[in-house]
Order: structure tokens, then C-alpha cells, then sequence
């Protein structure tokens, strides 16, 4: 079964095999700069310190071509399940890096942040039996529909979040959200995000999926 991984050690076939051939017309289209509706800022969460302290912001993109540059370095979730970590080797030194982050220009990934210091967020906690290709198949759909503005209400989403916790036998996905108060709003948002995140390569539904709401006021918990 073929899911939608970057990692080409899981890949059954090419996914030049699997997706549409491109014509004349959409090649030239990919030449020109295809702009998100959003600028989004790669961030890592690295090892040790204070929340805050450990925050680090990467790089910032605003176009599809930018992202795919950049997401193509962007270790998948399913190479973290024999190292149990991810490395960044700044010349001599070797940083672990606990979490990788999207998020909005602007909104920084911590609940203190005005935004989400009004919202909350949807968990999924996927354990390797699960499979390596349906972890990345899940976290691929959610950020291509996050940055690509196709998870509707998307103006509520603020960021997401791939934590390991693979010491405790687990890899967590966490899309963040602002206005949790608009409780159909948030109903609709969690709805559409675990449709996007089983869609499948030929648009069927793979496995499905169940979220758990978390508030970000400590009031809401």
C-alpha cells in the first residue's frame, strides 16, 4: 500500500509513478512563484533549557516553491522511529531537536502567544505499530492542507506541532487553533482536519483517525 512519504526508504514505487503527469502548461505554471495565502516559519524545538529558551526559529517561506526547498531537508516522522531523535549537526556540535513546528508569520509556538493563548489544539499520539508510511501519510496531508489553506475554517489555525516522545513509545501531532470559545467552529475545524489527514493518494479514505481537544487556558483543562 502506498502511502505519501518522503522517505524514500518506505516508497513501494516513485511518486513520479503515482501522481499526475504534468503537461506544457502546468510545467510553465510551476516556473512562476506560487504564493500561500499565509507566510508560515519552520521552527525546532531543541533539547534542554526553558520552553521559551528552547524555541529556535529556522527559516520562513511564503511561496510553494520556498516550502518544497525546504521540506525536502525536513527529516519525516517515519526516520525518527529507529533513531528515536533528530540531530542537527552545527559543526562539531550535535543538537537533539525535540519537536518540529509550522506556524504563522507572527505567532510564535507557545501558548503565551496572544492567538493561542485563545485557542487550544487537536493531538493525535501514533505509536510505531501504526507504520512508518501511515504516520508520514498523516502529518503530509495535515501540512499540505494547513500551508495550502484547504482545511476549512483556515483562518483559525495557527500552527502545528511533531513532538517526539519516542522514549515513551510515541510520536505526537498537535495542530494548534485560535477562538476555541467558537465551539462549532472548532467542531468543523476538527471534522475537516481528520478527513484531510486520511485522504489517501487516489482520494479514498485510509484509516481513520480520532483528535483529542486540548484547551490552552489552564481553566479549560
Amino acid at each position: 500500500m502506498q502511502h505519501l512519504t518522503f522517505n524514500e526508504a518506505l516508497r513501494e514505487k516513485p511518486l513520479s509513478d503515482i501522481l499526475p503527469e504534468e503537461d506544457a502548461e502546468m510545467q510553465v505554471a510551476l516556473l512562476q512563484p506560487m504564493a500561500l495565502q499565509d507566510t508560515w516559519v519552520l521552527w525546532e524545538m531543541r533539547a534542554g533549557g526553558s520552553y521559551a529558551d528552547s524555541m529556535k526559529e529556522v527559516v520562513s517561506f511564503k511561496t510553494a516553491q520556498e516550502f518544497w526547498s525546504i521540506w525536502n531537508g525536513v527529516p519525516q516522522p517515519s526516520s525518527l522511529l529507529d533513531s528515536k531523535r533528530i540531530i542537527r549537526a552545527e559543526g562539531s556540535q550535535q543538537t537533539q531537536i525535540d519537536a518540529i513546528m509550522l506556524f504563522k508569520q507572527g505567532i510564535r509556538p507557545e501558548w503565551e502567544d496572544p492567538l493561542n493563548a485563545k485557542g487550544g489544539h487537536l493531538q493525535v499520539q501514533l505509536k510505531p505499530p501504526t507504520g512508518g508510511g501511515q504516520i508520514d501519510e498523516y502529518w503530509n496531508n495535515i501540512v499540505l492542507g494547513m500551508i495550502g489553506a484547504t482545511i476549512a475554517p483556515s483562518d483559525m489555525i495557527t500552527g502545528i506541532r511533531l513532538v517526539d516522545k519516542l522514549k515513551a513509545g510515541m510520536l505526537r501531532i498537535e495542530l494548534w487553533f485560535t477562538r476555541y470559545s467558537d465551539t462549532d467552529a472548532v467542531r468543523t475545524l476538527q471534522k475537516n482536519i481528520e478527513h484531510c489527514m486520511c485522504q489517501r493518494l487516489d482520494g479514498s479514505q485510509g484509516l481513520p483517525v480520532r483528535l483529542e481537544l486540548k484547551a490552552h487556558d489552564a481553566g479549560k483543562h
